[in-house]
């Protein structure tokens, strides 16, 4: 590791008592002026490694290539008196560059795979369950009134013991028999999400359900050791500003004008592996990230909220992929999704997130979105006005569109039954759904449906 020599860094910290300290004592104007030319930290080949107290098989680790933290071109200039003092400040950074960043960790710890199989094991099972409690209790009515046991479950229905249009009873994606005395059965029929499912069975004499062999058989999956591993080869951060500060009896104000700045991230991963099951092994790869201000100009006072007098910003994701474990891709309901959306991989891809925003002034701008995925496309393009005044900035759109393209059959196809669904068209231009959006953020006017 190399730090920059003592001398400069005490230099360094002289300048800044001065410009703080000198002030208090000034009698007349009084001028300060310092100049950096460049000051840092920088750092070679780190690495660390830790085990957690009270946790004996668990082990952390982490290296880091290089590392790059520096202010460049720093001018500071002070005037004041008794009355007023004034500040400006004109730097370059913090700039920050890291290379190659890796942290590892061995963590032995339930499978939350297999827990989460569970979980949406136990979600299907509810509405069946709720079913036959709501059947038992119809049951004991039917008793009370005839001193026996009905026969099946049509009868209780006729009868009105139990009503079958009202929930929990109505979702028909369970069929329910009577084995009385000894047992009520409700076993999934072709509609439902998991034909295939057990049946669930209800014993009537002791009043509870019997355990389900497959979720027996995941509560019996030990804990096992998960192997993770997040990476990213390259964080930037590069900036460019000045401020100016103004502090007198009465008030308090500074401007600030941010000429660039960027923060970068390049080629993030992250996996994660249950017990060296790389079926299992769920990851997500991100090959950029971008955060982006340029010609930002602010001012304000430490009392209120700053104004924005313009500004440009950019936001992007460039080919965001997660890979989902075997495990929870093949649960019907995640299946299903994944079908919809024309997703047969486990991969789930979005190829482009962008957010750019012109603030041509403190009352206008225009601003543009992009959703780029295999399966659907959705861009915004429109103007906006913008209220700084109350301290919750109010924005309006103004000839906002928005163009909506489903790419794959599934999802033109829920698109479609959303509609029957709700008795609404899209305006189309092809294939494309088009909407004008006017308004307030908060309640828009909606045209195209």
């Amino acid at each position: 590791m190399f730090i920059n020599e003592p001398d400069h860094r005490t230099t360094i910290l002289k300048i800044f008592i001065v410009l703080m300290i000198a002030p208090l004592f000034a009698q007349s104007d009084e001028k300060y002026n310092a100049t950096i030319f460049e000051t840092g930290l920088y750092a070679k080949d780190l690495h660390f490694d830790w085990k957690p107290l009270n946790r004996k098989l668990d082990i952390h680790s982490a290296d880091i290539r290089e590392i790059n933290f520096r202010f460049s071109n720093l001018d500071l200039n002070y005037i004041g008196n008794d009355k007023k003092k004034t500040a400006s400040i004109k730097f370059s950074g913090p700039n920050l560059s890291l290379q190659e960043l890796t942290v590892r960790s061995s963590i032995h710890s339930e499978n939350w795979v297999t827990k989460e199989k569970i979980a949406r094991l136990e979600k299907r099972e509810s509405i069946p369950k709720l079913s036959i409690e709501s059947i038992a209790s119809g049951i004991d009515l039917y008793m009370i009134d005839h001193n026996t046991l009905p026969g099946n479950i049509n009868e209780l229905a006729v009868k009105q013991y139990i009503d079958m249009s009202i929930p929990p009873l109505d979702d028909y994606s369970w069929s329910y028999t009577l084995d009385l005395p000894e047992q009520i059965i409700a076993k999934p029929n072709h509609i439902n999400i998991k034909p295939s499912a057990h049946a669930i069975y209800y014993d009537w004499q002791t009043r509870s359900f019997q355990l389900d062999p497959e979720k027996d058989s995941l509560y019996n999956v030990p804990i096992t050791d998960w192997d993770y591993i997040f990476e990213i080869e390259k964080i930037s951060q590069l900036f460019s500003s000045t401020i100016d500060l103004e502090i007198s009896e009465d008030k308090s104000e500074f401007d600030l004008n941010m000429k660039r700045g960027q923060f970068k991230i390049s080629k993030t991963s992250f996996s994660a592996t249950p017990g060296k099951q790389l079926d299992d092994r769920s990851s997500l790869t991100l090959p950029e990230f971008l955060l982006e201000a340029n010609d930002l100009v602010l001012n304000g006072s430490f009392s209120g909220t700053p104004i924005i007098h313009r500004g440009k910003g950019k936001f992007r994701i460039r080919n965001f992929e997660i890979k989902i474990p075997k495990g929870i891709k093949e649960e019907p309901e995640i299946d299903a999704m994944l079908k919809t959306l024309g997703i047969w991989n486990n991969s789930l891809m979005i190829r482009l997130i962008e957010f750019d925003i012109n603030l041509i002034n403190e009352f206008t701008g225009d601003m543009g979105f992009r959703f780029q995925t295999p399966f659907l496309k959705i861009s915004v393009d429109g103007d906006f006005s913008l209220r700084q005044t109350d301290s919750i900035p109010k924005l309006v759109l103004h000839d906002t569109e928005v163009r909506i393209h489903p790419i794959s059959l599934g999802m033109r196809k829920w698109l479609r039954e959303w509609e029957q669904k709700n008795g609404k068209d899209f305006d189309r231009q092809g294939a494309t759904i088009v909407l004008k959006i006017n308004g307030p953020i908060e309640n828009p006017i909606i045209q195209g449906y």
